[in-house]
C-alpha cells in the first residue's frame, strides 16, 4: 500500500529550468596563467583609451638608485607626452561654434523684423530650404 501511495505522488515545481541565451561558439584558445595575469594587469592599468594611467609598475631592481631615477624620468616624460597628445586631441575636437554657444542670432530683441513674430526663435530653423509639415521638417 505504501508503495502505491509513493508512486502516485507528483512533483510540482514553480521554477522553470534555466536556459542560457549564449550558445557554444568558437573562441580563441585560453592564455597561459602568466600571460592572463599580465593581460589583466595591463587592462587595469590602462583605464580606457583616452585617460592617462596613474598606476606605475614597480621597477625590477628596487635597490638600484640609478634604475629608479631612470624609471622616474621615463615615467615623467611619458606622462608629459600623454598630456600633450590629449591637448592636441582636444584642440582638434573643438568647433568654432562650441565656444560661442552655437549660431549667432539673426536679430536682437523679442520681435523678428522679417516675420513680425514676437518671442520666436532668434535663428531661422528652415534657412536651408527645408519644408515643415505639421511640425516635422523634411528636406527633399
Amino acid at each position: 500500500m505504501l508503495r502505491h501511495i509513493l508512486h502516485q505522488t507528483r512533483h510540482f515545481t514553480t521554477t522553470l529550468p534555466f536556459k542560457s541565451s549564449f550558445k557554444p561558439s568558437p573562441s580563441p584558445p585560453r592564455l597561459p596563467k602568466e600571460d592572463q595575469e599580465t593581460f589583466e594587469s595591463l587592462t587595469k592599468a590602462s583605464m580606457g583609451a583616452f585617460s592617462t594611467s596613474h598606476l606605475q609598475s614597480p621597477s625590477p631592481n628596487t635597490n638600484n638608485t640609478t634604475s629608479q631615477s631612470t624609471s622616474n624620468t621615463t615615467a615623467t616624460t611619458s606622462k608629459n607626452n600623454t598630456n600633450m597628445k590629449a591637448e592636441d586631441l582636444l584642440s582638434e575636437l573643438k568647433h568654432k561654434d562650441l565656444l560661442t554657444g552655437g549660431e549667432k542670432p539673426l536679430f536682437e530683441g523679442e520681435r523678428n523684423p522679417v516675420t513680425g513674430e514676437v518671442g520666436g526663435p532668434k535663428t531661422e530653423p528652415t534657412k536651408y530650404g527645408d519644408w515643415s509639415f505639421n511640425g516635422r521638417v523634411t528636406d527633399f
